[in-house]
């Protein structure tokens, strides 16, 4: 087998893994809930966006910089509140682009108030918004709006050298 061919295979599968990694699915609060409660010692930070959104498409780089410098010990999650039938359509399209290398849901709970209510009963539902669970799985930050790197990065710290 010649070394172009070689290269050929490895790009391909290489592409390959990176997009299964992103296999985007429906979740419901029964998943929402796993996810939170089986932390392995990770902060999980959940983050609820839109591709239509313009907030959230600016943060999301500093999200996905976010899972690469922690990965180890954060694990970024992010939730869609688009619809099911456009995963394929926008979704799938917007996290190629963006070389998403964390998991990626579209919300399934059809209740608009009780999906806001799950995270938070104070919140007005307006994104992005993102919550940050300690290693138990216990929320320690609500944060309403779009942030940057320097400020999820404090917020992770803050946990980070606050073990309980």
């Amino acid at each position: 087998m010649s070394k172009k061919i070689r290269v050929l295979f490895i790009l391909i599968a290489l592409s390959s893994a990176a997009l299964s990694q992103n296999d985007i699915s429906v979740i419901d609060k029964q998943g929402i809930e796993k996810i939170i409660s089986q932390r392995s010692g990770k902060v999980l930070l959940i983050n609820i966006w839109a591709t239509w959104c313009v907030p959230c498409k600016e943060e999301f780089p500093d999200l996905i910089k976010l899972s690469e410098k922690y990965n180890s010990e954060v694990d970024v999650v992010g939730i869609s509140v688009d619809y099911p039938d456009e995963i394929e359509s926008k979704i799938k399209p917007f996290a190629k682009k963006m070389n998403v290398d964390f998991p990626l849901y579209v919300n399934g709970i059809n209740d608009a108030e009780a999906f806001i209510n799950f995270f938070d009963s104070d919140w007005n539902g307006a994104i992005p918004a993102t919550f940050i669970y300690d290693p138990a799985g216990k929320n320690v930050n609500k944060i309403y709006g779009k942030m940057d790197f320097d400020y999820f990065e404090n917020a992770i710290k803050q946990i980070l050298s606050n073990p309980k």
